[in-house]
């Protein structure tokens, strides 16, 4: 009896024990309910299928990235590529403009039925050129984007200079300046001012691209200059040629030095772009959402097709728009000189422009700026130097001179535009300076 009472006495000593001790970490939570426990047994379990599934992908992702575009049919990847992007809803208007001609429709409606039509062209010709360049090197690539970055002024001021309408093309070429320098410049400014007190970016693309304007401005000085220094006299025409080929000289060294020998210069982030990745982390923006890349749409030759076809569109309709300008502009109680030099140049960019205002909106200022002010230099000193080595081609006298009024206007708003990129930085009180200036500037043009 005494050796079973002294059993149970100690076995309630232990269970004393054991019982003080805590049963689970005093951090440590009570199990879940059993429900719960199966609830994150099947989320653990989509995980790890995820998982495998990314790594799948990430071990094919170098396959892919060479045959991205062959996966994909020619019809599919047009699909995705035209419902990307809202403006493709305007290609309703590319028929009834190609057969408004034929329709026997006033030059007021078939001039405004191609400037509806030639919107989406534009931005479709950009986005096939995108396409092409995703298929071959930088280089290449920076090449293709160079050249066919203007393509739509290039096609319309050609049709016009073969028509002799000079001053349409004098026109039409400077608004497409000034609408990139002060008006998408301007927008880009106030939608960035929108989301951040101080929007930065790379000052070293800005400024270079700014002095490059402005050595084209004074090209179109010169020619002014002289006009009165000579009394009034029209200076010799091969001045003017003289000068667009040393123009285009430097716009290939240009090129050669933004892609070849300097592009890390191009290449290297702004600062709100390094605070930006900062925030971001592991490649997620604030939201969480993964960054945009270039995706892949279509083959090599189906971005081809795509670029051809609407090249070819753009040369027909474009013919349209220059053959009716003048009847459109007497029938609306309009100037040539203000059709061509707001109305036009909007039309043709347009698709540019809404792409600057929203990455610009997202802080990502150095694409901004690579719209606004590498398509104005890029007219400044290869569109314009081309039309007029062109038109000596064809038999068309047309020359830098571009007269007083115009060309004082483009050296004040290249003067301004430089004043506000110097810095590395903008704000949203300096897009509605620029904004303003853009205003006066049509405004003056509706009274020329």
């Amino acid at each position: 009896g005494d050796d079973r009472a002294s059993a149970h006495t100690s076995s309630m000593e232990s269970i004393s024990t054991v019982s003080d001790e805590p049963l689970l970490p005093e951090s440590a939570s009570p199990p879940p309910p059993r429900h719960l426990t199966r609830l994150r047994s099947h989320r653990v379990l989509l995980v790890v299928r995820s998982a495998a599934k990314m790594k799948k992908s990430g071990e094919a992702k170098g396959g892919l990235a060479a045959k991205g575009a062959q996966q994909r049919t020619f019809l599919s990847g047009s699909y995705r590529m035209l419902t990307n992007n809202p403006v493709y809803l305007m290609l309703v208007f590319v028929p009834p403009a190609l057969l408004s001609a034929l329709l026997g429709m006033s030059d007021g409606a078939v001039f405004a039925l191609s400037c509806c039509a030639i919107l989406p062209l534009a931005g479709l010709l950009g986005d096939a050129t995108e396409q092409v360049a995703l298929h071959t090197n930088e280089t290449l690539s920076g090449l293709l984007n160079a050249t066919f970055g203007n393509a739509t002024e290039l096609i319309v001021a050609i049709f016009a200079l073969q028509k002799g309408m000079l001053t349409v093309v004098q026109v039409t070429l400077l608004g497409s300046i000034l609408s990139n320098t002060l008006l998408v410049l301007g927008c880009a400014c106030l939608a960035g001012g929108l989301t951040a007190q101080k929007s930065t970016f790379n000052k070293v693309a800005a400024v270079s691209n700014a002095a490059l304007l402005q050595i084209a401005v004074l090209g179109l000085e010169i020619p002014t200059l002289l006009f009165y220094v000579n009394n009034d006299q029209r200076p010799d025409i091969h001045l003017s040629r003289g000068i667009s080929a040393g123009l285009l000289v430097l716009y290939c060294l240009y090129i050669f030095f933004q892609l070849h020998t300097h592009k890390d210069f191009f290449d290297a982030p702004s600062a709100s772009d390094q605070s930006l990745s900062l925030s971001r982390g592991h490649g997620l923006d604030k939201e969480g959402e993964e960054e945009e890349e270039e995706e892949v749409l279509l083959s090599l030759w189906g971005a081809v097709s795509w670029l051809g076809m609407a090249t070819v569109l753009i040369a027909f309709i474009s013919e349209a728009l220059t053959g009716t300008l003048e009847g459109a502009a007497h029938g609306w109680g309009l100037s040539e000189a203000f059709v061509g030099f707001c109305l036009v140049p909007i039309v043709g960019n347009a698709a540019e422009h809404s792409t600057a205002v929203v990455v610009a909106y997202k802080q990502k200022m150095d694409l901004a700026l690579g719209v606004a002010l590498g398509s104005s230099t890029q007219i400044a000193i290869f569109v314009i130097p081309l039309m007029v080595l062109i038109g000596w081609a064809i038999g068309q006298p047309l020359d830098l001179f571009f007269g007083p009024f115009p060309t004082a206007i483009t050296f004040l708003s290249s003067l301004l535009v430089f004043i506000v990129v110097q810095n590395g930085e903008t704000n949203w009180l300096e897009g509605v300076m620029l904004l303003f200036s853009y205003a006066f500037i049509c405004y003056a043009f509706f009274y020329l």
